[in-house]
């Protein structure tokens, strides 16, 4: 029997089958979200583009949502999909469905796998006792944590993209402003994502009429080849997102270090070692000597997501969440 794999987030959903004993991805699917107008029928598409030999041997899904998964209906974050985690297993024919957060599979992909296709951006010496962070910015700021346990690391599920921004210069106070006179709360995934590298963008050009509407792409793209606004956006997206890390990162004792992961990085990640992330995520006031010591990697694993969500089926502390007909 294969078990499907899916990972949701604002922008693209990825799937993939997966054996229930092993560990390695075939099938493996991108989809548009918007060319759908629900989870339901883009799994039902990739279900049929499957080979007849393979199609409907499926009774399993494991599926990384962006945004909350505690209640019944599951809200898609930065996407208009919704569902009910019971019509779905009916309508799908599931014998058993599983839904946790999309950085709870980021970081369940990352227990064991520092190393292996990673890059490090701050070296540091890591507390293989402490927990682990997990971020990254894409459509928007996904946060996790992993506690290592004997049983089996244990995933924090947290929405850390949407704390209160706490802007640390005179222009992220500027920016701050900026924003809080198109919206009353203003959030750190406001900036750190690649709708926030727009707002970056278009706040830096804002007496510019003509440069607005940019897309991320265009802003990373031009960033990467030459000296400019574009680069100055990036720039202090990275310093928004070093800071965000450096408070996640004391908030719960992540002394074994922090993996960006998923999202736009890996395309930026030419310019991090130009850019002052490293310094602002060292800098912590009383604790900078502490934050000395903690090592940075990023994840260059496309599919992270989607080795995450495969991990959670074996998961104990996710058993909770398993939906059963």
């Amino acid at each position: 029997m294969d078990v499907i794999l899916a990972d949701v987030g604002g922008t693209n959903v990825r799937f993939a089958l997966s054996s229930v004993e092993g560990t390695s991805l075939h099938h493996r699917t991108y989809l548009r979200c918007a060319e759908f107008d629900s989870f339901e029928s883009a799994c039902e598409t990739f279900v049929a583009q499957l080979p007849d030999e393979v199609r409907g041997r499926q009774r399993i899904l494991s599926l990384a949502v962006a945004g909350p998964v505690n209640a019944d209906v599951v809200e898609v974050s930065n996407n208009a999909w919704r569902f009910g985690k019971r019509r779905l297993l009916d309508r799908l024919k599931l014998d058993r469905l599983l839904v946790i957060n999309d950085f709870t599979a980021q970081a369940l992909a990352q227990d064991g796998a520092i190393g292996k296709a990673h890059m490090t951006l701050a070296d540091g010496v890591a507390d293989p006792a402490a927990p682990l962070l997990v971020i990254g910015p894409g459509t928007g700021l996904g946060a996790s944590a992993l506690i290592p346990l004997a049983g089996g690391p244990l995933p924090i599920e947290g929405e850390g993209g949407n704390v209160s921004f706490s802007p640390r210069s005179d222009i992220e106070r500027d920016l701050d402003s900026y924003l809080r006179d198109q919206t009353d709360h203003v959030v750190v995934e406001n900036f750190v994502s690649g709708p926030g590298l727009e707002t970056i963008h278009a706040f830096l050009t804002r007496d510019q009429g003509m440069l607005k509407g940019v897309t991320a792409e265009r802003i990373g793209e031009t960033a990467l080849g030459e000296d400019g606004t574009c680069r100055e956006a990036v720039y202090l997206m990275f310093g928004i997102l070093a800071t965000v890390m450096a408070d996640h990162v004391l908030t719960m004792g992540c002394w074994r270090g922090a993996v960006i992961a998923g999202g736009i990085m890996p395309r930026l990640a030419p310019l991090i070692g130009s850019s002052p992330f490293v310094a602002r995520f060292r800098s912590a006031g009383a604790l900078s000597h502490v934050m000395a010591n903690v090592p940075v990697w990023l994840s260059m694993d496309p599919d992270a997501g989607l080795n995450g969500a495969r991990a959670a089926l074996g998961n104990p502390h996710l058993a909770h969440r398993m939906v059963l007909r």
